[in-house]
């Protein structure tokens, strides 16, 4: 599976930030607070209408697949979120540390977030910053990054581009119990790549789970224009029932109303670039319901392909 909820993890980090007090907050740590990315920033945008029992299929499979990405999306920026607002416990010029401070699942376990801050030119800021886990009582090379993250200015403090990388192996090896969080006890890694710096903006998402995991991998990329309109593809890297490669891939596009298309293909053969098998297609109105669909394999077609407004 790749449908991964960070929120056990986020909430015990959460408790141990909690224990930050929000006083002898400086005007010069407001450079590390902007840069941090916000829901907005990375999330997908959608006019998610109320499903209807006869609302497209693949209307329905992209709610759920943006649905999951949101929900995704809300647990790691809570984990990077930890610290907004609250002021850092130590100050060492361009760096700035929140911990370390207890975990509140763990008791053998401490967290800190650490934040550094680089000019790349007179206009432009580079943040990093650091999540890291390590044993009550180790020493600072004892800490090990859950999650790391970059950020780089563009026109104000608030756009730009930036990554983020949720590092589940690097904590695992380090013996920390990542696998009791269900959500987490078969992934590997997971990177987010955004931009919000101009339109269209955009995010992609990479997960990549552990070899033993049955869904190796999934990806999702999501643009997202000005007047609302947006394109997210999907997809899945498994293997089928008879256990053969295969990589199943969703294009859906949308306008702000929320009217669109999605086409599914699957790919059978990965050693062969470009072969695909077409799956179906799906158009639907403002009212989610199929306003064309087709259906290769069924040898199924119903409504007129000139419908769809893509």
């Amino acid at each position: 599976m790749i449908s991964r909820t960070l929120g056990t993890t986020a909430l015990v980090l959460i408790g141990a930030i909690g224990l930050v007090g929000c006083g002898n907050y400086s005007n010069d740590d407001l450079d590390f607070q902007l840069a941090l990315p916000e829901q907005s920033d990375v999330s997908v945008k959608m006019q998610l209408s109320v499903a209807r029992a006869d609302s497209a299929e693949y209307y329905l499979a992209t709610r759920k697949a943006i649905t999951t990405f949101n929900t995704m999306v809300v647990d790691l920026v809570a984990l990077i979120d930890l610290v907004r607002g609250n002021s850092p416990t130590s100050r060492q010029g361009d760096r700035r540390i929140w911990g370390p401070f207890p975990n509140d699942k763990y008791p053998t376990w401490e967290t800190r977030v650490v934040m550094d801050r680089s000019t790349i030119s007179s206009t432009q800021l580079r943040m990093d910053y650091w999540i890291q886990l390590r044993p009550v009582g180790q020493s600072d090379s004892a800490w090990v990054s859950f999650l790391t993250g970059d950020y780089k200015s563009a026109g104000s403090a608030r756009t730009g581009s930036g990554d983020i990388h949720l590092l589940a192996k690097s904590v695992r090896d380090a013996n920390y119990p990542i696998d009791d969080d269900p959500g987490l006890s078969e992934l590997d890694h997971l990177d987010v790549i955004y931009s919000n710096a101009t339109y269209p903006m955009t995010v992609e998402m990479t997960i990549v789970n552990i070899l033993s995991a049955t869904t190796q991998s999934g990806t999702y990329a999501y643009a997202r224009n000005q007047d609302g309109s947006g394109i997210m593809t999907f997809n899945l890297q498994g293997v089928t029932e008879s256990g053969a490669p295969m990589t199943a891939t969703m294009t859906s596009q949308w306008l702000g109303s929320g009217a669109g298309r999605a086409d599914l293909t699957v790919d059978l053969t990965p050693n062969r670039a470009g072969i695909l098998t077409p799956l179906g297609t799906d158009c639907w109105g403002v009212d989610t319901v199929a306003t064309y669909s087709k259906r290769p394999q069924g040898n199924t077609e119903s409504g007129s392909p000139d419908s769809c407004l893509f």
